[in-house]
């Protein structure tokens, strides 16, 4: 189609608006999002999981309207590759993500096919979902409301949640909103209950929090409760939270410094599956 002198002029000045300015800035990365998401799912097609894998974080990261599903897809494919640990922390990212999406029930069936595989279903694979308006969900949606307009009102009565005799679930609801509250005093609380200070079952909950809502901003902390921890289990909770905030300088370092084989093997499977420079760099060092 030829354009006239006219026709140009007019494109030309629409180009130069501040609304298709924006257009064009936002436009690649949506562009880029469903080219990641065909790519994720080719690689899943060709059982590609690392490929999947990598493919779907980009999707997650630019936000686009498919990152639920690309959540999920990647959970799955850590789970073809017996990453059991990581599918619980990418499902629990999702539900807290995207409570609301139809893959939070795929994935949760994820969770317990994996869990049921380690022969050993527990309350730690991941948050379980009450009923609705049963007293625990109730509750969450009351405290919810009370965090969000008086957190110095709400945080006595959640560190009793914690350290009381109440369900599992109401409990790791309690963590996941204290996770997601800026407040000092909240964000103090989480990182208690992740040090094992007080109720130290929720542990692993609380670490896992940390890694989706705080991201790298957790990751003194996450690292300081490596270097001080016995357990082998809070251990590798940690390394799967600083896989999910994307951290691999950071797990880098914690491989560099862990004498412990087994430790070390999983800081470098989950590096191995990070899109990342530096994860890059150690494995070439480690060919040497």
């Amino acid at each position: 189609m030829k354009l006239t002198l006219r026709t140009a002029c007019l494109f030309a000045a629409c180009c130069t608006s501040p609304l298709m300015h924006a257009a064009t800035f936002e436009l690649p990365a949506a562009v880029s999002a469903e080219d990641d998401y065909a790519r994720g799912t080719q690689a899943l097609d060709q059982q590609r999981w690392q490929d999947a894998i990598a493919s779907f974080d980009r999707v997650v990261e630019t936000k686009g309207k498919k990152a639920d599903a690309a959540l999920y897809w990647k959970a799955y494919a850590l789970n073809k590759l017996g990453r059991n640990e990581l599918v619980s922390s990418t499902c629990a990212q999702l539900h807290t993500s995207f409570a609301s999406s139809t893959w939070n029930k795929d994935c949760a069936a994820l969770t317990v096919a994996g869990a049921s595989s380690d022969g050993n279903v527990s309350s730690d694979h991941g948050p379980r979902h009450s009923s609705a308006g049963s007293d625990a969900d109730l509750k969450a949606l009351a405290l919810n409301s009370l965090l969000n307009r008086d957190p110095a009102q709400a945080l006595p009565l959640i560190r009793n949640i914690l350290t009381g005799s109440n369900p599992v679930e109401l409990k790791q609801r309690a963590l996941t909103m204290l996770a997601q509250n800026a407040s000092p005093d909240a964000q103090a609380l989480v990182r208690d209950v992740a040090a094992g200070k007080i109720a130290p079952e929720e542990q692993k909950h609380a670490i896992r929090m940390m890694g989706v809502f705080q991201g790298k901003r957790a990751d003194d902390t996450l690292a300081e409760i490596y270097r001080t921890s016995n357990d082998h289990a809070i251990k590798r909770t940690v390394i799967s939270s600083l896989f999910i905030a994307g951290d691999a300088p950071r797990m880098v370092e914690l491989a560099r410094n862990e004498k412990d084989l087994s430790l070390k093997h999983d800081i470098v499977s989950q590096l191995a599956l990070m899109q990342d420079k530096a994860a890059t760099d150690y494995m070439m060092e480690l060919l040497k």
